[in-house]
């Protein structure tokens, strides 16, 4: 049963996503991961700019009228779709900061 709430979870936050009122929201998820993927690798630095980033999408989402009604229990899985989205898509940054890292994760995901 856990499962299908996890599921069920993901979809609701899919769902919102798509609304037309959040076009901010991805445009700025957008931006952040180009950006990222743009500059040098620097750990602290990056490390830095994710927490930055999602701190304010947490507050961001707080604020928006899709999410403001929800419980704190959907605000913390909404904050956890976004983190796992985030980091999928820039996990070879983030785990692999040296040029060879990123290399060998872009060999073994083939």
């Amino acid at each position: 049963m856990e499962n299908a709430d996890v599921s069920l979870g993901l979809h609701d936050f899919l769902e919102r996503m798509r609304q037309p009122s959040t076009v901010d929201f991805v445009k700025s998820i957008k931006s952040f991961i180009v950006s990222f993927t743009n500059n040098a690798p620097d750990p602290e630095r990056n490390n830095a700019a994710v927490q930055d980033f999602f701190a304010r999408m947490e507050i961001d989402f707080r604020a928006h009228p899709l999410w403001v009604s929800c419980s704190e229990e959907e605000l913390d899985s909404a904050d956890e779709r976004l983190e796992k989205y985030v980091i999928t898509k820039l996990f070879p940054r983030v785990f692999a900061s040296l040029l060879d890292d990123v290399k060998l994760v872009g060999q073994l995901s083939k």
